[in-house]
């Protein structure tokens, strides 16, 4: 599979970042040279890098599309943090939010870290399309719209049955303790649907994982 590059804009156009340039010289890539790229805009790139690394000439070769879901994840850890990100990104998450718990743990990854994530999982995954990646809110801060289905984990049995019939999904993840009992109804109060696990306890991040998972199983049932 041919390697793809990220690409950012600058002064001069199109421009590969430094640690892409990097990677061209462990490749044994000379300059200039034809290769793939994408700068998270939902496309990717065919184009021509000069020895500075900047795109003289590009064409649209490929798009993938929105998937509309929304993760929303109860601050944990970095190496949860991490996961959540890499293989979210990579299952096609739209866009990631940090929210604070009465059992959130330490917040310990800034954004700059969370971009370099992403952009890894969405080179490795060949998706187009930057995930955004957004600033921590409280947990009643939680968005709410017509258009949006809203699930979360909830460590209470439930009938386990997801019905989307909204465009949108937003999945609503607990730290590692998971939710009080007040949290639970709050996001009942704003309309989300719990769902539960009958396999036992998750992780966060296997919950975020798994529950992606099944999302795009049902869109994929309705949208065929």
């Amino acid at each position: 599979m041919e390697h793809i590059f990220w690409a950012e804009e600058c002064r001069d156009g199109i421009c590969l970042s430094k640690g892409e340039a990097n990677h061209l010289s462990v490749l044994r890539i000379n300059l200039p040279a034809k290769i793939l790229f994408t700068f998270g805009d939902g496309s990717l790139y065919s184009g021509t890098a000069d020895v500075n690394g900047r795109i003289i000439s590009h064409s649209k070769i490929e798009s993938s599309k929105k998937t509309l879901i929304n993760i929303y994840f109860g601050v944990c850890d970095k190496n949860r943090i991490k996961y959540i990100l890499e293989k979210c990104t990579e299952l096609g998450a739209d866009s990631f939010t940090p929210v604070l718990t009465e059992r959130s743990e330490k917040f310990s990854l800034n954004n700059e870290r969370a971009k370099k994530i992403i952009v890894s999982a969405l080179k490795q995954s060949r998706r187009f399309g930057m995930p955004e990646y957004r600033e921590t809110i409280k947990l009643k801060n939680i968005a709410t719209d017509e258009e949006t289905d809203i699930i979360f984990g909830s460590i209470k049995e439930s009938s386990g049955e997801i019905k989307l019939q909204k465009e949108r999904v937003s999945l609503v993840i607990g730290p590692p303790l998971g939710f009080t009992e007040d949290e639970e109804n709050l996001l009942l109060s704003k309309g989300a649907h719990p769902f539960h696990f009958d396999t036992g306890i998750l992780r966060t991040e296997t919950f975020a994982v798994s529950l992606l998972s099944i999302i795009h199983y049902l869109k994929g049932v309705n949208n065929g």
